[in-house]
């Protein structure tokens, strides 16, 4: 990594960490509060190093699942649009309480917070939101964001939490957004991209259409609008693999890991 990113990383004061439904879906079909903890570790660490660390969750639908094929033994391959916004309903307060639950063992408090669209469109919600997100880093806390699945409809859905991850990186210019998933980095003709500076349109034509599974709204192609956002606002972001939390101290540190998105 070059002196310029390593340059830029040491004045970051928040990190957005986004986790994918991929990346949760082992954990939330197994019930295993592990990967949850290690999380909770990675962030009093990188509190230490005097970040403050905010958490943007999909898995409300996942565990929305996982609940009705224990209680009613359905599954629901292909739901409807009502069927999902009933499953996130189901499954966020699980979400939820298992980040509360594995933070707890590691001292710290996780703090829910459920937007819409309007929150990002709405001067005064906007305010608002950030007024409560910054309060809470104050105290300490780690906020988990998600969206407000079991309302929002067309007309004030975000869409997906990629792009709401960096919607919530934005409130804060001197962010690193990171976006774990279940692949390691970008991936053109079968290489690893390790740095892109624009997301071009032959960039794009590389994403495919392939979601995450297990209830997941994105796919690499939202990860590129995310990245979009983030590159028009001069700041950083980069695409790893969620598998193993030790990515995150590595990409702090300016490792050549995953790809990495700055001009």
């Amino acid at each position: 990594m070059n002196s310029k990113i390593a340059g830029r990383l040491q004045n970051i004061t928040h990190i957005v960490l986004k986790f994918g439904t991929g990346v949760l879906t082992e954990h939330i079909e197994k019930r295993s509060l592990g990967y949850f903890r290690s999380v909770a570790k990675e962030c009093r660490e990188l509190q230490k190093q005097g970040k403050k660390v905010i958490i943007v969750s999909s898995g409300a639908v996942g565990f929305g699942r996982t609940i009705l094929k224990e209680r009613n033994r359905l599954s629901l391959p292909k739901a409807s649009v009502s069927e999902k916004q009933a499953l996130a309903s189901l499954g966020q307060s699980l979400l939820i309480d298992s980040y509360r639950n594995a933070f707890a063992k590691e001292k710290l408090a996780a703090a829910q917070i459920l937007v819409t669209r309007t929150d990002f469109e709405n001067k005064l919600h906007r305010q608002n939101l950030k007024a409560t997100l910054n309060q809470l880093l104050d105290w300490g806390a780690v906020p988990v964001i998600n969206e407000n699945d079991a309302i929002a409809n067309e007309e004030i859905k975000v869409g997906d939490n990629d792009n709401l991850s960096a919607d919530i990186a934005l409130l804060y210019p001197k962010s690193l957004l990171v976006l774990l998933t279940t692949v390691d980095a970008f991936y053109r003709d079968g290489k690893a991209v390790p740095h892109i500076t624009k997301v071009s349109p032959d960039i794009k034509k590389h994403a495919g259409d392939a979601l995450e599974g297990g209830g997941g709204t994105g796919g690499m192609i939202t990860k590129l609008q995310a990245a979009d956002k983030i590159l028009a606002a001069g700041q950083l972001m980069s695409i790893a693999a969620g598998k193993k939390m030790s990515i995150v101290r590595q990409l702090v540190a300016g490792e050549s890991v995953g790809t990495w998105f700055y001009e």
